[in-house]
């Protein structure tokens, strides 16, 4: 690997940033670059952070909630009162974690309140 992730991510985010490109162009050019440069296997990572890179710079924040269960629409209504439009939000079910819910925001702040988290705090 001849560049980080987070090079890649912070160049792709740049060049999708600028409206007047053809995304899939775009997209499809930087996958060849990855394959050339022998980082295809990194491309999900690197897509990844150049969303939240995205995100970020226009003032969005990425959501991730991972639960035990699918949640209920009344617990996804509640739990979307507090997203904004635009901010990116993703899903993931975990049955390791027993119960609850763990909520990461931008990759840095973190609330888990997982039975499985307690459980540990324990012993």
């Amino acid at each position: 690997m001849k560049y980080k992730t987070k090079e890649y991510a912070k160049a792709l985010a740049e060049i999708l940033s600028d409206k007047n490109f053809n995304e899939e162009q775009i997209t499809q050019g930087f996958l060849r670059l990855l394959e050339r440069q022998g980082d295809i296997k990194k491309a999900k990572e690197i897509l990844n952070t150049a969303k939240f890179l995205s995100a970020k710079k226009n003032g969005k924040k990425s959501v991730f909630f991972e639960t035990a269960r699918k949640l209920s629409a009344g617990q996804k209504k509640m739990l979307l009162k507090f997203i904004d439009e635009g901010d990116i939000v993703e899903e993931k079910i975990n049955k390791d974690l027993i119960a609850g819910i763990k909520i990461i925001v931008d990759s840095e702040k973190q609330l888990d309140q997982t039975i499985l988290t307690k459980i540990n705090n324990i012993f």
